[in-house]
């Protein structure tokens, strides 16, 4: 259980106001989940933009502009005169452009997610945490540590950092699910991240975890999530067992004019 200082309530909420996702968020992030659930397959064409307004609850503009948004990630293909479809060769949960949770990658590839450990604790945040989040060496931080799995067996190691002053005035629990608990409890949205990625061995620390030798390949992960006021939430670091994964890299383009 863990407990912090906090803000009125009229201030809290004042606050969760301002950090409510505009309404073109709001589209975009629903139709990256409707296109993650594949609701509509490779090549289906999309609803009109009026019908789409209208099922998400926003205005044409912001289905536009959404739509927009998921063009140049390359998830769909809007044609003149004629619609949007959805990409024969969209990337899904295991691109690396596509931000989403460990167990999502690990559904993607037809397995079945669970996870072996998870606790979590209040610490002082290293210059690296605090750096990346945008607050003082030192300050309060949470420490959501999670081993996850792929049909039983380890395949991700995570630690996610997010400062003590998000959390409610009551004592909670976090959840299997990070984002769920930033936004259904702390009422904050995250709306991107930006990642470093580094090729790396496991080590001696993470291989009796994995259960593999110490020079087993992995992929780390680190990143940094963000408001729609471009705010640091949360800092990750996730180490996901390169034999367990096929990550995928979209990239746009190439340019006009440009040559290979």
């Amino acid at each position: 259980m863990l407990h912090s200082e906090i803000a009125s309530p009229q201030t809290r909420d004042s606050e969760r106001s301002s950090r409510r996702p505009s309404a073109t968020n709001r589209a975009l992030q629903s139709l990256r989940q409707l296109l993650s659930e594949e609701k509509w397959r490779a090549g289906d064409r999309l609803p009109s933009e009026p019908a789409l307004a209208e099922e998400l609850g926003v205005s044409r503009v912001s289905v536009r502009a959404a739509l927009a948004q998921l063009q140049n990630e390359g998830l769909v293909d809007r044609r003149h005169g004629s619609g949007t479809y959805v990409n024969s060769v969209r990337p899904l949960v295991s691109s690396l452009h596509h931000n989403v949770g460990a167990d999502q990658l690990i559904s993607s590839g037809g397995h079945t997610p669970g996870i072996a450990e998870m606790s979590w604790r209040q610490g002082s945040a290293t210059e690296e945490v605090a750096r990346r989040l945008g607050l003082e060496p030192g300050a309060a931080v949470v420490d959501l540590y999670r081993v996850r799995t792929s049909d039983g067996t380890p395949v991700t190691v995570e630690h996610d950092y997010f400062s003590v002053g998000l959390l409610p005035p009551n004592p909670v629990s976090v959840g299997a699910s990070l984002y769920s608990f930033l936004s259904t409890v702390c009422g904050v949205e995250v709306t991107f991240g930006v990642a470093t990625i580094e090729p790396a061995t496991v080590g001696t620390e993470l291989a009796p975890v994995f259960g593999v030798s110490p020079d087993e390949l992995c992929l780390m992960i680190k990143q940094v999530d963000y408001d729609a006021d471009e705010r640091p939430v949360s800092y990750s670091v996730e180490q996901h067992l390169a034999s367990a994964f096929d990550f995928q890299l979209v990239r746009q383009g190439p340019a006009k004019g440009q040559s290979r």
